[in-house]
């Protein structure tokens, strides 16, 4: 379990995902808590198929040359082939998941991708640290860090502020 020898589980959204790879308004801030980090830092294999589709709406709007597009996605490919992400899932495609999916979209009012995500830091491999509030989720979307926070989910909102000291 490689990311438990560092103590921390951090996980990415699409959001955050997509800062460290395009500019856009805070990518600096999580280039640089990623850079100041132990990896390997993970996401959801949705946040990672999420993170491309963002990459190529951006390229279909023109807000990315087709050079900056694939330079992007190459980048994100390179950093998940090379485990500097990890890509980590709880309950994809398990049926029987889908009660818990089911009650996190009800409560919070945040779509499937985001409830399994949250589920997949509660109940997956890194679960343990979330217990002991040592996994925090980084992201740039309101709604996924306020239901992380009712779920018990140590979040980072990085369009909020700078990283806190726990992260």
């Amino acid at each position: 379990m490689e990311g438990m020898k560092w103590g921390k589980a951090r996980y990415l959204d699409a959001s955050a995902l997509v800062k460290l790879y395009v500019v856009e308004p805070h990518s600096d801030v999580v280039r640089a808590f990623m850079n100041a980090h132990p990896k390997p830092f993970n996401t959801t294999s949705l946040c990672f198929a999420e993170a491309l589709n963002v990459l190529k709406r951006k390229w279909l709007k023109k807000e990315l040359t087709t050079d900056a597009y694939l330079k992007a996605t190459h980048r994100l490919t390179v950093a998940a082939w090379g485990k500097e992400i990890e890509l980590q899932n709880y309950g994809l495609v398990d049926p029987f998941v889908h009660n818990d999916v089911e009650r996190i979209v009800q409560a919070h009012n945040i779509d499937v991708s985001d409830a399994l995500q949250l589920l997949t830091l509660l109940k997956g491999r890194h679960s343990v640290l979330v217990r002991e509030s040592a996994s925090v989720l980084i992201t740039a979307d309101t709604g996924l860090a306020t239901a992380a926070a009712a779920e018990g989910v140590r979040v980072w909102n990085c369009a909020a502020g700078p990283a806190p000291s726990w992260a």
